[in-house]
């Protein structure tokens, strides 16, 4: 594995990434199904485990919040890593298998600190989500492309994570409808499906998904902001 201890660290991220970018998933269920692309090679040695598990624990931490059960089976598996067998295998050069453990003991305290997530469908994060829609608003709104247009190929770009939550729904109804009025585009019938959605929201039917307090208030704050503009259309 002289080789192969820098190549899964490209592998693994780059599979990760091409679960975001290219199969358009949330941060949570990449890492899910990333893991679950390198579960059988983690079990080809202790060598193998320990860099895995290594590097899949480094990206989770870079999540927002960690599933509450995939954080306590990371640190569990990291915790009891055999590093005299990890030695006795000799697949690291002496460098790669320090680094290693230095990688494994930062890895652990961040996961140690890193805040918790008990919602267990895999699902975006509310920031998360909000940067993703505004993002791709960006790309798609250009001068060739008219406003119910721009509608159509939101919803359909998020329509799977519209309904696997409506958390993420309203997220999704409620960014959208911010960017079209930031931009003074009110003649819309699109919109006004929109504005009929989030006046039908009630913030008790998200109560048991996955965003926390602090979010839920933020969002009906927004949502409070949007059917105002919509009230102060003339």
């Amino acid at each position: 594995m002289a080789t192969c201890y820098e190549e899964y660290s490209e592998y693994i991220n780059e599979t990760y990434s091409e679960f975001k970018e290219e199969e358009k998933m949330s941060s949570k269920e990449a890492i899910a199904r990333t893991f679950n692309e390198y579960d059988m090679s983690m079990k080809k040695s202790e060598t193998d485990k320990a860099v895995i598990s290594v590097i899949i624990a480094e990206i989770l931490v870079s999540h927002v919040r960690i599933l509450n059960t995939f954080k306590d089976y990371m640190m569990d598996t990291i915790s009891v890593l055999d590093f005299k067998l990890i030695e006795q295998e000799n697949i690291l050069s002496r460098d790669q298998y320090n680094e290693l453990i230095s990688r494994k003991d930062n890895v652990l305290k961040q996961l140690d600190y890193k805040p918790l997530d008990y919602y267990p469908r895999v699902c975006w994060y509310y920031e998360e989500l909000t940067d993703e829609l505004n993002k791709f608003f960006d790309q798609i709104n250009t001068d060739t492309i008219n406003k119910e247009e721009i509608i159509d190929r939101v919803l359909n770009r998020f329509e799977r994570d519209c309904k696997n939550t409506l958390s993420e729904k309203i997220i999704v109804y409620t960014t959208l409808a911010e960017n079209l009025l930031k931009l003074g585009n009110t003649k819309i019938e699109g919109l006004y499906r929109i504005k009929e959605e989030l006046q039908l929201f009630h913030v008790e039917d998200i109560r048991d998904e996955q965003l926390i307090e602090e979010e839920r208030r933020d969002l009906v704050v927004r949502i409070y902001n949007v059917l105002e503009q919509f009230n102060n259309i003339s």
